[in-house]
């Protein structure tokens, strides 16, 4: 009768337990949920993509480490907690989501190239079946969905950028290298400082020659900056966080700003 019992308290419990798995911030997590929907708990190291490392309290690493992976992009912040966890579980699968993809100049940002996110969903694909095979057929199929999700947003923006008459852009930085690269968009690297009025008149003419239209750059630190550099040479200024959560609005919100 208490073996009875005993299996009556936990099969439920059994039954709808979850695999943990850990990303670094929001975007990994909807990219593995693209996949994995609710079949996996996900934890967040941090709840918005910050750049600097920081300490987590040993009793946080205690929880994170009990992961059957860590999913992430191998940026360098990530990396750091990746060294951590696998110290401390030497069995958690560290799952790279840009393997398997040739990088520009290490350049880590692969997922603003809608067809190398293909690669990084077969890296989730994978990684998904291999923790836990009974779904894998549940995996597959989402996985396939995603795939043609995939495709659907890479033709819309290439349909964008046919009419569009934008061809070269000024950047502040290489986040947006690959998306570029991808839909034949020139960029002209610019230095995080302001012009001097002097040099005002031949950077106009610099701009006029190469045909530039916009200047890309990713958050409010460099707002300021691009304002006064698109004043100056009466070009649009465009903002775009590529870290925001959802992969495909991130990327047809900026093929609007872009190719209007």
């Amino acid at each position: 009768m208490k073996k009875f019992l005993f299996i009556l308290f936990f099969f439920p419990v059994f039954l709808f337990s979850k695999y943990q798995v850990i990303t670094y911030f929001p975007l990994e997590s909807y990219l593995v949920r693209k996949i994995a929907h609710e079949e996996v708990k996900i934890r967040e190291i941090s709840n918005r993509y910050i750049s600097e490392y920081q300490e987590l309290p040993y009793s946080e690493i205690s929880k994170l480490s009990n992961a059957k992976a860590y999913f992430h992009f191998s940026l360098d912040v990530e990396n750091k907690y990746a060294k951590i966890l696998k110290e401390k579980n030497p069995e958690i699968i560290l799952v790279d989501l840009s393997s398997n993809i040739f990088k520009i100049d290490d350049n880590p940002y692969v997922w603003t190239d809608p067809l190398l996110l293909r690669e990084v969903a077969k890296n989730i694909y994978e990684t998904l079946v291999i923790i836990n095979k009974d779904k894998k057929d549940f995996y597959k199929k989402n996985y396939e969905i995603f795939l043609n999700e995939i495709d659907d947003t890479f033709l819309r923006i290439k349909q964008k950028f046919r009419s569009s008459e934008t061809n070269v852009i000024y950047v502040f930085d290489d986040y947006w290298e690959y998306f570029t690269r991808r839909f034949r968009i020139k960029t002209i690297r610019r230095e995080k400082k302001y012009i001097s009025i002097q040099d005002v008149p031949e950077l106009i003419k610099f701009t006029q020659k190469k045909d530039v239209k916009k200047i890309l750059f990713l958050d409010n630190y460099d707002y300021n900056l691009a304002l006064s550099l698109g004043t100056n040479l009466n070009i649009q200024i465009v903002q775009e966080d590529i870290f925001n959560s959802n992969w495909q609005i991130n990327l047809l919100e900026l093929t609007d700003k872009l190719s209007k």
